[in-house]
C-alpha cells in the first residue's frame, strides 16, 4: 500500500510540477491572450527561440493581445527613442505576423535603470507598443455578457531597496500611495466579471527572488476586497502557479529569455524553471483556462479557474 501511494505522489508531482502534460488542442473559442516577461536581450539567451514559439502559438490560439511583464530591456533599459534595443530586442525579434497585435507592457527594475519615459513615449511611434503611463488600465468585452478588466501596475516604487539604490532612476516613494488609491478606485468602479492585475514583481514566488513582502502588505488586501481573479508577474525567470487558498491565483511568467531554477512550496500548484516559455490565458464566461507552453511548443501545465 505504501509503495502504491509513493508511486501516485511521484506521478502527480511529475505531471503537475515539472513535466509535460498532454498536448491538448489550441484554444479556438473564448478570448485568448499571451503573457510573458523578462525578455529583451537583443535576441540572445534563448529570446529568439521563445519568440519563434510565441508566433506559432499566437497563430494557433488566435491571440488577441500580449501582456509583457517588465524587464523589457536588459541590462539598463533604453536611453531614448533611438536606442538600439528597439530594433534588436523588439522589432527584429517578434516578427511573426501573429505578434503584430497590441502589446500592453509594465515596467521592470531593469527598465528603471534607463529612461522610463522613453518606453512610455514609444507608444506614440509603434502601433503595437501600448504603455500610455507607468500604470494604466484597459477593459475588453469577450462576449455579449462578459467583460474583463486588465490593470497594469508599476510595482517598482513599492520596493524600499530600489528607492535607496542609485541604480534605479526616478523610483519615487511618494507615488505608492497615489497608485494604491488609483488601484482601489479602478477596481471599485469596474463591473467586469473577471479582474486581472499585472505587475513586474510577484507577491508570492518560490523562485530566485522569492516573495515581495511590500506587495503582499499593500496589494493583497485590495485583491481580497475587490475579488481579483489573477495577478500576473515576472521578475523570477521561471513559470509558476501559486494559490494561497484566498481569492486570487498568482501566475509568474518570467521565462521570456534567460531562465533560472525554481523550487516548489506550500502554495505551489505548478513550478518549472530552466525552461523558456510563456502563459496563455483563455477567457470564457464561466472559467479561465491557463496554460504554460515551453519554447518547443509543449504544453507544460493546463488548469482551469472557475
Amino acid at each position: 500500500m505504501i509503495n502504491i501511494f509513493l508511486i501516485f505522489v511521484y506521478l502527480f508531482f511529475q505531471n503537475n510540477c515539472t513535466g509535460k502534460t498532454q498536448a491538448g488542442d489550441p484554444f479556438t473559442s473564448g478570448y485568448s491572450i499571451l503573457v510573458f516577461g523578462d525578455w529583451g536581450r537583443e535576441g540572445n539567451k534563448n529570446q529568439l527561440k521563445v519568440a519563434k514559439q510565441m508566433g506559432i502559438s499566437a497563430k494557433e490560439n488566435d491571440i488577441k493581445f500580449i501582456i509583457a511583464l517588465g524587464d523589457n530591456f536588459y541590462e539598463n533599459g533604453v536611453e531614448d527613442l533611438n536606442d538600439k534595443h528597439w530594433k534588436k530586442s523588439f522589432e527584429n525579434v517578434y516578427t511573426d505576423k501573429s505578434l503584430q497585435i497590441p502589446w500592453y507592457l509594465v515596467l521592470g527594475n531593469h527598465d528603471y535603470r534607463g529612461n522610463v519615459q522613453a518606453q512610455i513615449d514609444y507608444s506614440k511611434q509603434s502601433n503595437r507598443w501600448k504603455m500610455p503611463a507607468r500604470y494604466f488600465v484597459n477593459e475588453v468585452k469577450i462576449n455579449d455578457s462578459t467583460d474583463v478588466l486588465f490593470v497594469y501596475t508599476d510595482t517598482n516604487p513599492f520596493l524600499e531597496s530600489y528607492r535607496k539604490s542609485s541604480k534605479y532612476k526616478n523610483v519615487l516613494e511618494g507615488e505608492t500611495e497615489m497608485q494604491l488609491k488609483w488601484l482601489d478606485s479602478v477596481l471599485t468602479n469596474s463591473k467586469a466579471k473577471w479582474k486581472i492585475v499585472s505587475g513586474h514583481h510577484p507577491l508570492y514566488s518560490y523562485g530566485d527572488h522569492g516573495n515581495t513582502v511590500e506587495l503582499i502588505e499593500k496589494f493583497e488586501p485590495l485583491f481580497e476586497k475587490h475579488n481579483v481573479n489573477l495577478y500576473l508577474s515576472g521578475h523570477d525567470h521561471d513559470m509558476q502557479h501559486i494559490y494561497t487558498g484566498k481569492k486570487t491565483n498568482y501566475f509568474v511568467s518570467g521565462a521570456g529569455s534567460n531562465t533560472r531554477s525554481v523550487g516548489a512550496g506550500k502554495f505551489s500548484k505548478y513550478a518549472k524553471g530552466d525552461t523558456g516559455g510563456f502563459l496563455i490565458l483563455n477567457f470564457e464566461t464561466e472559467k479561465i483556462n491557463a496554460r504554460f507552453i515551453d519554447d518547443s511548443g509543449n504544453i507544460l501545465y493546463n488548469t482551469e479557474i472557475n
